[in-house]
């Protein structure tokens, strides 16, 4: 315990992982982060509020990225641990 009767609280492991893609607002040139997109869609910019069609990534290129990370869990930093 420290101080004000606050618990001491450890370095928490992830355990799970997402992938973020950056697209370009056609309009304005802003880049969009977008949550792995499998499927065409349309996207908003956050910017400029305009709409726009996005190329999805492929399904199994994500899912290859968690495997070789174990979700998140072999991208920890070594040094750290």
């Amino acid at each position: 315990m420290i101080g004000n009767n606050r618990k001491i609280v450890n370095p928490v492991k992830p355990t799970g992982m997402e992938m973020i893609f950056l697209y370009p607002c056609p309009h304005c040139g802003s880049e969009v982060p977008l949550l792995a997109p499998t499927r065409p869609a349309m996207a908003q910019c956050n910017a400029c509020r305009q709409d726009f069609p996005i190329v999805p990534v492929d399904d199994k290129a994500i899912r290859y990225m968690k495997t070789i990370y174990a979700d998140g869990k072999a991208a920890v930093d070594p040094d750290f641990l």
